[in-house]
């Protein structure tokens, strides 16, 4: 049998599953894309629409843990936990916190760097030919820190960015005001990432992605998958809310619902979300000219066509919890202070980031079936990596050479 005979199923139409469903379908196999939801609609829509080929130092960071108890006490943080969630995730925590030990924190950078060098590359192709490249928007991305000491801490991160080969560009209070007059004059430097850029609107260039997927012989359905199961045949069985499928091999990049697809064909990987949150205004998008990181803050804010979108900050609540109108206030007093300017508050929204507690993504084979393959875990830069991913996940099933070595990311790995 071809490789356009064998149904390959991928499921998310995130930004990681089309470009999964993209690179399977032009090395000329036949894809299925599967979603519950419209592509591009749930995290890959809400996030801080920035392409972060310089994201390479995770949440988990060995100044977290002495940083943890100010982090969680007050409103006016960066970072909420939930109690509750907390002692029902306590093992997951733990983990987490042992990430940020820093050997394991070096090995971490080490794992996204490496995807990171590539994935502007293997993004833009996609781009290029599913012709998004209008909304792709290039200024560079600014990362602010608020005071002296915040600026100083920073020069290790810095030099470790700069190790994984990050252009970076350090600015000064009044180069800051130059490139963004309308932020307040409180910020004493930062650093340009020179080669940052950002969407203009995510959600439409990832519907556009799938719109080629389509016109090129791919389908999408909608429909939500609750089980995968092994046939006698070796194929594999996917049912869903109304039907069952069947397909030659699956590719699981439903992001923070990756695991919950029961059948046993799963590795028992420890995936958990990062909440995350964004505040709209949407006449406000001529206040900034490119994207701006603001370090102490944990959040950045995006011109982009529909407005300006203030997202970001860190919830470890779970899936099911309800809104915290406190991480939506925090983000909105953060934007007044920084953007004397801004007007009337706009729309808001709640996303689901899935993260891993080593804050590398799972990218490799099941081990429980040799027909699954995973796609997942990419917590805050998920737009960024998709491409990387997607081409990396292609030469796995078609059993070439792959760009980078897949250890770092192996589903085994815990």
């Amino acid at each position: 049998m071809t490789k356009a005979q064998e149904n390959n199923l991928v499921i998310g139409a995130g930004m990681v599953g089309v470009c999964c469903a993209l690179y399977l379908q032009r090395a000329g196999h036949q894809v299925t894309l599967i979603d519950q939801h419209e592509p591009g609609s749930q995290t890959s829509f809400g996030n801080a629409a920035t392409f972060a080929s310089y994201a390479c130092i995770p949440v988990n960071h060995p100044k977290l843990i002495h940083n943890l108890p100010k982090l969680m006490l007050g409103a006016d943080r960066p970072l909420s936990v939930s109690p509750l969630y907390l002692a029902r995730r306590l093992p997951w925590m733990l983990n987490f916190l042992r990430h940020c030990r820093r050997d394991n924190v070096d090995h971490t950078i080490r794992g996204l760097g490496a995807l990171l060098r590539h994935a502007e590359e293997a993004s833009i192709a996609l781009f290029q030919s599913s012709q998004v490249m209008d909304l792709i928007k290039r200024q560079g991305t600014l990362y602010l820190y608020a005071t002296e000491n915040s600026l100083s801490a920073a020069q290790d991160d810095i030099k470790r960015r700069r190790d994984q080969g990050v252009p970076i560009t350090e600015i000064t209070s009044r180069e800051i005001q130059e490139l963004e007059p309308h932020l307040a004059p409180t910020f004493p430097g930062g650093i340009l990432f020179n080669d940052g850029f950002q969407l203009i609107n995510p959600k439409a260039l990832i519907q556009r992605l799938t719109q080629s997927f389509i016109d090129d012989g791919g389908q999408f359905i909608h429909n939500k998958v609750c089980s995968l199961k092994n046939m006698s045949n070796g194929r594999l069985k996917i049912g869903t809310d109304t039907h069952d499928l069947e397909a030659k091999r699956v590719i699981i990049a439903a992001g923070a619902w990756s695991t919950q697809i029961s059948g046993g064909c799963i590795d028992p990987v420890p995936l958990d979300t990062e909440r995350g949150y964004h505040v709209m205004f949407p006449n406000d998008a001529r206040l900034l000219n490119r994207p701006v990181g603001l370090a102490d803050a944990g959040l950045y804010i995006s011109p982009l066509d529909n407005g300006l979108r203030a997202a970001g900050t860190v919830e470890l609540a779970g899936l099911n919890a309800r809104p915290n109108q406190g991480r939506l206030n925090y983000i909105e007093s953060v934007v007044r202070r920084v953007l004397p300017e801004a007007g009337a508050r706009g729309s808001d929204w709640l996303g689901f980031r899935p993260t891993m507690p080593d804050s590398l993504p799972v990218i490799g084979q099941s081990s429980r079936h040799s027909s699954v393959f995973y796609a997942f875990g990419h917590h805050h830069i998920g737009i960024t990596l998709g491409g990387i991913t997607g081409k990396l996940i292609q030469q796995l099933i078609d059993r070439e050479p792959t760009t980078i070595d897949l250890a770092p990311y192996s589903p085994n790995r815990f």
